[in-house]
């Protein structure tokens, strides 16, 4: 039998019509929630006055809320789970989503994955690209998930959907183990952690250009479906995509985990996907290199090197910090519209750098990356960056740390002040966070400082600190008053 995905129409975001069409697809995709059942949201970040198409909306998980609690006769257990992105606290997000009141009138409780311990989860399949890797607790003791995704496009994979918002699923510190040039392989992995039970994805306002400050572009869809290789492949045609050109569609229709062509998906609904394509008409994608974007348009100038294994054919880290200098570019340019040209002139450096990097006078250098490397001349000095890349079979997820945003800030501030005179500076990581990125070009390039922005510093520092006195309570006070048992696999351990 082909593989259901369903078209509907649904044009505003009113949480009756929402729960009404959900309700009815579930009824014919012939879906029931039971057990403990999470719903994972695409709350990557969020905020009304900068980042208000980034998520799923508060209106639409209202609706599906509704859709899953009047046919949850099976349920045990219903929570909304999710791990938002560049350090920032969940429950920051979860607030500026407006998702808190929602929760509040369906006597739902939110599941902060950045809050409570992790677990390790093995992976079989002989392609994975480790043996093991870890998830939060929620997830491995979940029995049917409810992937809402967001229709955005992604500097990093093209575009977001089913199968990239797994990336959710993991903490800071593992989050970033793999998210590089194998990008695509790492999503495909994550599909093995727990196949979803439904997909319903908010395409009412589907988001282009980027994923953290997208531009909004009215749909007004939602597709449903349960198998997220056939969702992913139908709203790939509907953006312009062939989903064989989609790198982490295409592995994971190769591991067998769902169809790609359209002879094995039946989609139905009242939308054709001819008339969901003729309304994504325009919808632009980001598909360009950063040097490209930023080369001869801005204040920065790139110089994007090959990454490790580029003799595999992989000639440009598009899952790694190239990806990150864009998305926090237009971070910044989202509190200070004209950032491209009121930073400082600065270089910056990905990869394996071997032309000469010539500046003038007061320019800075920001080698971004552990695999940056570059041995030179740069303003008549000598200069040795140094090939710092630990490769992949030799990084442990076990031993993976993640600093906190306000460790990162201090540090960055530090390492800035010391080397104010110095025309060179290097990012670490692999890939390097998006908050110590944005953190440096803040610094370095006499920008806005997101973080410390008026309208978000005293919100975010008054979660951040509930989150912190929370995880401290769960992970370091809580297990010394009562022993804790994890109820999962025997092939899982606990990691704190």
């Amino acid at each position: 039998m082909k593989t259901r995905v369903l078209l509907l129409r649904c044009e505003e975001y009113d949480p009756v019509r929402i729960a009404q069409v959900i309700g009815q697809g579930m009824d014919e995709l012939g879906v029931r929630p039971r057990g403990r059942t999470m719903v994972k949201p695409n709350c990557v970040i969020a905020h009304r006055d900068f980042f208000p198409h980034a998520f799923t909306r508060a209106e639409f998980l209202d609706g599906l809320l509704t859709a899953l609690q009047s046919r949850g006769e099976a349920m045990t257990d219903l929570s909304v789970g999710e791990r938002c992105g560049i350090t920032i606290p969940t429950r920051y997000n979860f607030a500026n989503a407006g998702y808190n009141p929602v929760l509040q009138r369906h006597h739902t409780r939110a599941v902060y994955f950045d809050e409570g311990p992790q677990v390790m989860f093995s992976l079989s399949r002989p392609e994975s690209l480790r043996k093991y890797i870890y998830i939060p607790q929620p997830v491995a003791e979940c029995e049917f998930l409810v992937n809402a995704p967001k229709l955005k496009a992604h500097p990093w994979t093209q575009m977001t959907l089913a199968l990239k918002a797994y990336i959710g699923l993991q903490n800071d510190a593992h989050r970033l183990i793999d998210h590089d040039h194998m990008l695509d392989a790492k999503i495909a992995d994550l599909q093995d952690i727990i196949s979803p039970g439904l997909i319903v994805a908010d395409a009412i306002i589907a988001g282009e250009q980027t994923m953290l400050t997208p531009a909004p572009f009215p749909l007004g869809l939602i597709l449903m479906g349960t198998n997220p290789v056939a969702v992913d492949s139908i709203g790939a045609r509907i953006v312009g995509l062939d989903p064989r050109n989609v790198g982490h569609i295409r592995i994971s229709a190769e591991r067998g985990i769902g169809p790609l062509s359209l002879d094995e998906i039946a989609v139905s609904g009242d939308v054709t996907l001819e008339q969901a394509e003729a309304r994504a008409h325009g919808f632009r994608l980001s598909l360009d290199k950063v040097d490209k974007i930023f080369n001869g348009r801005s204040n920065l100038t790139v110089h994007a090197g090959p990454p490790p294994d580029a003799d595999k054919g992989y000639d440009y880290c598009w899952g790694g910090c190239p990806g990150s200098l864009y998305e926090d570019m237009h971070v910044l340019r989202a509190m200070q519209p004209n950032v491209y040209h009121e930073i400082k002139p600065m270089h910056i450096v990905f990869g394996d750098w071997k032309e000469p990097i010539n500046t003038r006078p007061g320019e800075r250098v920001m080698f971004i990356g552990d695999c940056a490397h570059f041995s030179g001349q740069i303003n008549g000095r000598p200069v040795d960056i140094p090939y710092l890349y630990v490769r992949r079979e030799n990084r442990d997820p076990h031993t993976a740390r993640s600093h906190e945003i306000v460790y990162k800030l201090f540090a960055a501030i530090w390492y800035w002040i010391r080397h104010l005179r110095e025309p060179v500076v290097r990012v670490r990581g692999c890939p390097s966070s998006m908050a110590e990125t944005i953190l440096y070009l803040s610094l370095l390039g006499g920008t806005v400082n997101p973080y410390l922005h008026p309208r978000i510093m005293f919100k975010f520092m008054y979660y951040y600190a509930i989150s912190k006195v929370v995880k401290w309570w769960r992970l370091g006070l809580r297990p010394l008053f009562r022993r804790r048992s994890l109820s999962v696999p025997a092939t899982q351990a606990p990691l704190s």
